[in-house]
């Protein structure tokens, strides 16, 4: 149903074998298990190594206040589904677990693609390639995206 292969947004994405329904179960997205504090020191160490010019996605997932999904370990397929500011699915929680669900339907070929849903505080550090009309270039929680471009702003003056 679907496959990995590179992507014009980054890195490697996922992609649609065949067209696929809206409100289609995916995927679940898949992972190690860890600690909010585990999360926390393997961000650290990805942000240092993204300052020295590493170019290493995050593949954390909030699960709930206790816990996050690492899908660099013991991950699947999922982990390679990319951001996008017009996302063709979304995240849903269930009971421990984390579902990738089809917003809208996808055509055959099509990239997959969810919103992640990053915390305003984190934007300089997570730049947006997805290409969306309105994208604000940078990865934030849609709420959350006025802020940005306000930041944006000030700082740009």
């Amino acid at each position: 149903m679907i496959r990995r292969a590179r992507s014009d947004i980054h890195g490697h994405g996922v992609y649609a074998r065949v067209a696929i329904p809206a409100g289609y179960v995916l995927i679940e997205y898949r992972g190690e298990r860890i600690t909010k504090a585990e999360s926390a020191r393997r961000e650290a160490r990805r942000l240092d190594l993204v300052r020295r010019g590493r170019d290493i996605s995050t593949m954390s997932f909030r699960l709930n206040q206790r816990y996050d999904i690492d899908g660099r370990r013991h991950g699947n397929l999922s982990r390679y589904i990319n951001h996008s500011c017009a996302p063709n699915c979304r995240a849903d929680k269930r009971r421990g677990r984390i579902w990738i669900v089809t917003a809208r339907d996808i055509a055959e070929g099509e990239e997959i693609s969810f919103d992640y849903g990053f915390r305003f505080r984190h934007w300089a550090s997570n730049p947006c390639r997805c290409g969306a009309p309105g994208c604000p270039g940078f990865i934030v929680e849609a709420s959350q995206r006025w802020r940005l471009r306000q930041a944006i702003r000030t700082r740009a003056t």
